[in-house]
């Protein structure tokens, strides 16, 4: 839920990229990190273990201009992927304005995804909120892998329906991460603007 600070005339929003363990969150972070102009953003806190996997979250503020005479934040947010961090993936979800879900293209990862799109569902239940409800985009990351599964598949297991916008993406090579941040950040504003008439 975005927070107004009336005295500074700021608005602040909360984007969380979440996925399971090793799909590429903290890598689109620091892509975004890497190609946002210094003076947009500020500095990313990362929390990493002795194998580079994050811990509890990373998190990067980024400057969006103005939205009705009020600067706009866009705060950014990766959910530790291993289940058993669990309570830390269901705290940072806490006053979400959106998610981009980071799903894994390995085919030893299908079950994982599923199960992690699962427990994000589970988790915002938690706070009586449904996914279809905030605004959210599905990135399928590692598409350069040689045995990448078909997105059919992988879409067959997170949104049969189609109804979430998806995209292909390779963070490593900054291949389709803006796409899925902008779709989301869009759809953000959108909410806000329809709220805030």
């Amino acid at each position: 839920m975005s927070t107004i600070n009336a005295a500074k005339r700021e608005i602040n929003f909360k984007l969380v990229y979440y996925g399971p363990g090793l799909s590429g969150k903290t890598t689109n972070l620091k892509q975004i990190f890497k190609h946002v102009p210094a003076e947009s953003r500020g500095d990313m806190v990362t929390v990493d273990t002795e194998e580079e996997r994050t811990l509890f979250f990373d998190f990067l503020p980024l400057e969006l201009g103005e939205v009705g005479g009020f600067k706009s934040r866009l705060h950014l947010y990766t959910v530790p992927g291993q289940v058993f961090y669990n309570a830390s993936r269901r705290l940072i979800l806490r006053g979400i304005d959106g998610v981009v879900f980071v799903a894994d293209s390995s085919p030893t990862r299908l079950r994982a995804n599923a199960e992690s799109f699962r427990n994000l569902r589970e988790n915002l239940a938690e706070y009586k909120i449904a996914l279809e409800d905030i605004p959210h985009v599905i990135q399928v990351n590692k598409r350069d892998l040689p045995d990448a599964l078909p997105m059919e598949m992988i879409q067959d297991v997170l949104d049969p329906e189609r109804k979430i916008d998806t995209f292909q993406a390779v963070a490593t090579d900054f291949q389709g991460v803006f796409e899925p941040f902008r779709a989301v950040s869009q759809k953000i504003f959108n909410k806000f603007a329809e709220v805030a008439v």
